[in-house]
């Protein structure tokens, strides 16, 4: 299982190697100590979207990915004593460079909590997890680059005549899959490192807005303290359970900071992304070299390849609304110059981005008729209201109370700290931050993906606008003592307060997880998992129940084999199945009842024959918690053969015919 030691290690790389690699680039762009802020996102993004590409054509061995590695890294140390263009660095006092030392010594410590999250926790009946693990069961994925390289096959489904590529926007877990190969790490500790970096960075990457917008540096404490905040609904339920719920509807998956990092890191580094791209077209409009459209391009890019949801659809929103406004501001004479280097920029995202493009697309029409996404205002209310009339209003009520019972302590402050800092501050910055914060409020709001049955389009989208409205009171909190300074610091404190009945539930998941039914088994599985590898190669397929240990995650999850197996599944899962299989939902309930049958040991006359011919599973393991144990269908039949068997443990066959 994964290490803490080794976690906290790949952790430690992974800021080294993106802050040397982004700080060249960001200091061409920004002041210290903005520069030094933005430089592990901005490092990650560059890095990583140009080194897929490249690593998909070398191959990604273990030599190449450190030969590359070690490229990147003597570019950058020779990139810093190129000669720049001089910017004007903060003025910084010692007392206040102590308070910038102690606000990233503080977001690292909070970074450890999602990182936390993902570790296994030993109890005094076994090892159980925390809830979030169930989104990252994609750790198998991490597991597939570093065994296959890149574009990987899909690790969680395999059918004769379905394509056998992953059908995902995959950049975060190669990134992980990367600093792996170069430390030695698993694929599940990787996964918990790049989780505490992402958190990490994108904490810096709001403390740096702050100073771009004017805010002093107290005001990164704020920051760090907004982001550790939650939702008021806990609150609300505790003074009127069944009122809460018939009034406002139950609780979904959308959430602020601390929540979304643990559940989606690679959403919320693409949220990164995405700002910092916003930011730098305004570096595109105010100067006319070529360094900022490039890395604007890169950004674009690593955004999409993170997520299609923020890097995608928000980030196009947010740029059809940033790129007019900064076309109108410039002079008549400079206009044309800046079409075209943002003309450059998205073709240098198009181009780097198109074979993942292709493939969502691909998958897309595989999977739904007709569009992925569609228009739909969330709903937000529940029963008390007449179905019509809850329709009308839930219209309003994203605005007006949705966001301000998750984001209680930063959206209402951040409303107002907008409207103060339009007053006063850098107003060209502040308007492209506003305008891409509504657009990706907007996107929340008035989007709906259809591809599974939540909404994670629109939990996701407001993710940009979660980190800007954050920026937005911490900045107009850090002028006290005036009077917006004032109303958003008594906004900001009791929505604090309020929400700790919910942040401190979610801080004691991350690093203690709750009890679960199968605790004791789990920590039997490392050794089934061992005993597997020994009979699959690294290319072959396993099939096992997809609902062994299903206990141990909220949804059903074949949890066990996709953070241990290290081994591909030919179906690991309807939950698994959702995102990464491209087959329409007929046809993967069809897949679903059928593993169901087979491993409940009542399969249909045809069923072991499809999973050896249809499936390609070359290893099927069964367990005691299996119906297929005491009536085993593998036992007769020739299709398969028994080569390793521990009592009252498991039984592993190997496919016998040939694929």
């Amino acid at each position: 299982m994964a290490e803490l030691a080794n976690v906290l290690w790949g952790a430690a790389v992974m800021s080294a190697l993106w802050t040397l690699l982004g700080l060249p680039i960001a200091a061409r762009l920004a002041p210290p100590p903005i520069s030094w802020l933005w430089a592990p996102a901005l490092g990650f993004a560059v890095h990583t979207s140009i080194a897929l590409p490249l690593l998909g054509w070398l191959g990604m061995g273990r030599g190449t990915v450190l030969a590359v590695t070690l490229v990147f890294t003597a570019l950058a140390i020779a990139a810093c004593f190129l000669p720049r263009q001089p910017t004007v660095p903060a003025n910084l006092s010692s007392r206040q460079s102590l308070w910038l030392v102690a606000a990233v010594a503080l977001a690292a410590l909070l970074a450890l909590a999602p990182a936390a999250s993902v570790l296994p926790k030993v109890t005094g009946d076994g090892v159980t997890l925390s809830a979030s693990i169930f989104d990252h069961a994609k750790v198998a994925l991490i597991d597939e680059t570093i065994r296959a390289g890149v574009p990987p096959a899909n690790p969680f489904f395999n059918e004769v005549g379905v394509p056998g590529g992953v059908a995902y926007y995959y950049l975060w877990h190669f990134a992980a899959a990367l600093v792996a190969l170069m430390t030695g790490l698993s694929g599940w500790e990787a996964d918990a490192a790049l989780t505490g970096f992402t958190a990490f960075a994108s904490l810096l990457v709001m403390i740096g807005l702050v100073v771009q917008l004017g805010g002093r540096l107290p005001a990164a404490f704020v920051v760090v303290a907004l982001a550790a905040t939650a939702s008021l609904r806990p609150v609300l339920e505790s003074l009127a359970p069944q009122a809460t719920q018939a009034v406002i509807g139950k609780a979904t998956g959308l959430g602020g900071w601390l929540f979304q990092i643990a559940w989606a890191p690679q959403h919320l580094a693409s949220a990164s992304c995405v700002v910092l791209a916003g930011f730098m077209l305004i570096e595109v409009a105010r100067h006319d070299g070529w360094l900022a459209p490039t890395v604007l391009g890169l950004l674009a890019a690593g955004g999409f390849e993170c997520s299609v949801w923020v890097g995608g659809i928000v980030f196009a929103l947010g740029a059809a609304l940033i790129a007019p406004y900064l076309l109108w501001s410039l002079a008549p004479r400079r206009r044309s110059g800046f079409v075209l280097r943002i003309v450059v920029a998205g073709a240098l995202a198009i181009a780097i981005s198109l074979p993942f493009l292709r493939d969502q697309i691909a998958a897309a029409s595989a999977r739904v008729d007709g569009s992925p996404v569609v228009i739909a205002p969330v709903a937000v209310l529940g029963p008390f209201f007449d179905p019509v009339v809850r329709r009308l209003l839930d219209v309003p009520a994203f605005w007006l109370v949705l966001l301000p019972v998750e984001f209680a302590a930063f959206y209402p402050a951040g409303l107002i700290g907008l409207f103060a800092l339009l007053k006063d501050g850098d107003r060209q910055a502040v308007r492209v931050a506003g305008l891409l914060a509504a657009a990706s409020l907007l996107a929340g709001w008035l989007l709906r993906s259809v591809v599974a049955d939540n909404n994670d389009l629109g939990w996701r989208a407001v993710l940009p606008a979660v980190l800007l409205l954050i920026v937005f009171a911490a900045t107009a909190i850090s002028r006290w003592p005036r009077w917006p300074a004032r109303l958003c610091a008594i906004l900001s404190a009791v929505g604090a307060l309020l929400t700790l009945p919910d942040a401190l539930p979610l801080l004691r998941e991350d690093f203690l997880a709750s009890p679960t039914p199968d605790e004791r088994l789990l920590a039997t599985t490392p050794a089934l998992w061992q005993a597997v590898r020994r009979h699959a190669a690294p290319g072959e397929r396993i099939a096992d129940n997809p609902r062994f240990l299903d206990d141990m995650t909220p949804w059903p999850a074949n949890i066990s084999w996709a953070l241990m197996a290290n081994r591909r599944s030919c179906y690991a899962g309807n939950e698994l199945a959702i995102p990464f299989a491209p087959i329409p939902p007929a046809r993967r309930a069809a897949v679903e009842r059928q593993f169901a049958r087979i491993f409940a040991g009542a399969p249909e006359s045809d069923d072991i024959r499809q999973l050896a011919d249809r499936f390609q599973c070359d290893v099927v393991v069964v367990t005691p918690q299996d119906g297929a144990w005491r009536r085993d269908p593998f036992a007769s039949g020739g299709l398969y053969r028994l080569v390793e068997t521990r009592p009252d443990a498991w039984r592993i066959y190997r496919r016998t015919t040939a694929p």
